[in-house]
């Protein structure tokens, strides 16, 4: 359910102080809660299980190419030194606490709405892809540039592809087709099959978010 603003709808001046709080904090509760939870974990053995680096205050990993530490103490993250925001943060969470331990990538990439389980398309992932796939059709070789400095492995896919790790152990692909007179250009994520071992569902939008900031900003 989306949680629309109350001022914006008029409800400000109706509601309790209570209600009124839900509304305004609602993703700041859920980060607070999964921060905490991480916290109560045994972090060696979550070090162990995902095979991240155990240092004397943190664990430390990478997403997307950018360095994560995870507090010991807190279970704060950063990402390359600035605090995760909401998608960043329960993207590594769930990463990081809740995949069993024989979690293991099956090489073998597709759409979301094939992924195994799913029954629903997914369609952009919360993505402007027709925009960002318009971008790419401009300026092909920014994109090539962008992806080599996310570390990814240029492929054999589409006109334009490419396998990126995710976090260590966990990869991606993204293959993009150039438009023509009759089809618009095309840009598809494709998932490792077994990405739902490790993450739920919904933590895949809050990734390909991560994904499109990533590619904004290199």
């Amino acid at each position: 359910m989306a949680i629309r603003n109350p001022r914006i709808l008029g409800w400000e001046g109706r509601l309790p102080p209570s209600h009124f709080a839900f509304f305004m904090n609602n993703y700041d509760k859920m980060l607070q809660a999964a921060q905490a939870r991480c916290a109560g974990f045994d972090m060696a053995a979550l070090a162990v299980k995902a095979g991240v680096e155990d240092t004397p205050n943190h664990l430390k990993t990478k997403f997307f190419g950018q360095t994560v530490l995870v507090s010991k103490a807190d279970g704060a993250v950063t990402v390359d030194g600035r605090p995760a925001d909401f998608g960043q943060a329960l993207s590594i969470y769930d990463w990081l606490c809740d995949r069993p331990d024989d979690a293991r990538e099956s090489g073998e990439y597709c759409p979301v709405g094939s992924l195994p389980g799913v029954f629903v398309g997914g369609k952009g992932l919360g993505m402007d892809m027709p925009k960002l796939a318009r971008r790419i059709h401009e300026a092909p070789d920014a994109f090539t540039e962008a992806m080599k400095e996310l570390g990814a492995q240029q492929l054999p896919l589409g006109d334009l592809g490419f396998r990126l790790e995710i976090f260590p152990g966990l990869s991606m692909c993204l293959k993009f087709y150039f438009g023509d007179e009759e089809f618009p250009p095309k840009l598809t994520l494709l998932w490792d099959r077994n990405i739902l071992r490790f993450v739920r569902y919904e933590t895949v939008y809050y990734i390909a978010g991560c994904l499109h900031q990533r590619l904004t900003c290199v």
